[in-house]
């Protein structure tokens, strides 16, 4: 499924934990000369990426599993009064139409890829933006001595953009797992994700300021190199003989094409005329970022069609009725053309997930599910993942059905619980903890200590979780990375709910709020717009 997709954010669904004092691996300080640092060793460890949210348990005992697309059925696994368990395939579509739409969805990114680079190359894109583009990616040219500062502006905005849509994403799914758990019983687990929807806004407010900032740059930028070329000039020392008058008029020097919107970037410094370029303004950046972005959103809502081809059971019981047949073209969600499942009674788990999570999620994939006021958790397996959005927040939301397969003798109905996915294992890799590594955009890095010398080094990741990152490259067993360095005051936290004498308010879809008294945290018992 990741094959798809030019880009890869694994650190964009991963919870990052800020390893303090006590930290495990901690190499402990180093207090010399130079800075003090607090340190960890690279080292072989278990690594879990973990997806988690907050989801409804209802109980099942009879279900109507039918395709969540349209399409041409191309094959039954099941019969009436057959035995099946959680998991069990129970009929597959022709992927053939899903998978055009897949390669359109592909030319469509690969558009806005295209458009975007020659935007930065300084090229006029109205040839391409109303057409056609090539597959595959398309990469950026090195930097040079000349441009590297103005290369390294534009890709902050980019970067600054994609961190918003990202942030703005993860804010919708907190508000979709603030409204599930306040509408339970469990006070605890209310209060517990309003605060991280209080958290995850003002990380999106954080990252609005980073876009402003970096664009700001940007602009001001573009206009220091067009005032020092229209301020520098050059006088000759000696004057040259007037050269005898052309026998016919030289052609006209023409003029560099510009990107609708863009800004015009003349000759700097002692760039040859010849490389005079354009560059695009810091406001159509942030567009084409945009529109790749929501790009890459639908072809990863596109690959979740094929892979929901095939449908799955969602309880253990039996086959009561098989409403499809091969050959058959059905609707999506049809009411009619579905195969029911009649089981002894059962339970499944249905939360949210956004966009940016769709990559990493797949049928049959192990969840567990801890019900509010339990203490043991409940194995259970992904069976059915929405291609639907819910668009009732700033962005779409998807909804994913777990099917339980452990004891579900401490579920009710109705009641919360949360839900941890594991999206990428690794049992055995070289990690460091994650509070060691910082991503900006596609690149990750890391402060290798040598000889009391911290130094950033670039690194490739794989697995990420909440307490160690795999490292693939750039790293070996036993380097020392930086955690912190002790001489600088601790960083101010997004999720600080100390009063400040200001009421905050948290917003939910659909018109929902909560407001924090003061600035602190909600009472006890606080609901949704209460």
């Amino acid at each position: 499924m990741a094959s798809f997709f030019t880009r890869k954010r694994l650190a964009a669904s991963a919870v990052v934990i800020v390893v303090l004092g006590g930290a495990v691996a901690a190499a402990g300080a180093r207090s010399e000369s130079g800075p003090s640092y607090r340190t960890a060793r690279a080292s072989m460890e278990a690594v879990d990426q973990e997806l988690s949210s907050v989801g409804t348990v209802e109980p099942v005992s009879q279900a109507s599993v039918a395709f969540p697309v349209a399409g041409t059925v191309e094959a039954v696994d099941v019969m009436v009064g057959q035995e099946v368990t959680v998991g069990t395939p129970l009929a597959t579509l022709d992927v053939g139409d899903l998978e055009m739409t897949l390669h359109e969805k592909q030319a469509a990114l690969d558009q806005a890829e295209l458009v975007l680079q020659m935007a930065l190359d300084g090229e006029d894109v109205s040839s391409v933006s109303g057409g056609g583009a090539p597959s595959g990616g398309f990469g950026r040219p090195a930097a040079s001595d000349t441009n590297a500062e103005l290369e390294a502006a534009q890709q902050a905005v980019l970067d600054a953009q994609q961190a918003v849509d990202d942030a703005t994403a993860a804010a919708d799914v907190a508000s979709n797992d603030a409204v599930t758990a306040c509408g339970g019983t469990n006070t605890a687990a209310c209060l517990a994700a309003l605060q991280a929807v209080q958290a995850a806004q003002a990380q999106v407010t954080v990252a609005q300021q980073q876009l402003t900032d970096a664009a700001d740059a940007l602009t001001a930028l573009l206009d220091e190199l067009a005032n020092a070329t229209t301020t520098t000039t050059t006088t000759p020392t000696t004057t040259p003989a007037s050269p005898p008058p052309p026998t016919t008029a030289p052609a006209a020097t023409p003029s560099p094409s510009v990107p609708s919107g863009g800004s015009s970037l003349p000759n700097a410094g002692n760039v040859p005329s010849d490389q005079t370029s354009a560059s695009p303004s810091a406001e159509d950046l942030i567009a084409y970022q945009k529109a790749v972005d929501a790009a890459e959103d639908e072809l990863a809502v596109a690959q979740q069609a094929i892979d929901q081809a095939t449908v799955v059971s969602p309880i253990d019981g039996r086959i009561a009725s098989v409403g499809v047949a091969v050959g058959d073209e059905v609707e999506a969600a049809s009411a009619t053309a579905n195969i029911v499942v009649v089981g002894n009674g059962g339970f499944e788990v249905t939360t949210s997930v956004s966009v940016k999570d769709l990559p990493d999620l797949e049928v049959g994939q192990a969840a567990m599910v801890t019900p509010d006021g339990a203490d043991e958790a409940i194995e259970g397996q992904i069976v059915r993942i929405g291609v639907t959005a819910d668009t009732s927040g700033s962005s779409a939301t998807y909804a994913v059905t777990i099917g339980i397969t452990g004891d579900a003798t401490e579920l009710g109905n109705g009641s919360t619980a949360t839900v941890v996915i594991v999206t990428a294992a690794a049992d055995d890799a070289l990690a460091v903890p994650t509070s060691a590594v910082t991503v900006d955009g596609d690149r990750s890095t890391v402060r290798r200590v040598t000889d009391g010398t911290a130094k950033e080094t670039t690194v490739k990741t794989g697995a990420v979780g909440s307490t160690w990152t795999e490292i693939t490259d750039g790293l070996e067993k036993g380097d020392e990375v930086v955690l912190a360095q002790m001489d600088e005051p601790l960083p101010g936290s997004a999720t600080d709910t100390s009063s400040n004498g200001q009421d905050q308010v948290v917003q939910f879809p659909g018109g929902g709020s909560f407001t924090f008294p003061g600035g602190g945290a909600p009472p006890a018992g606080a609901r949704p717009g209460n």
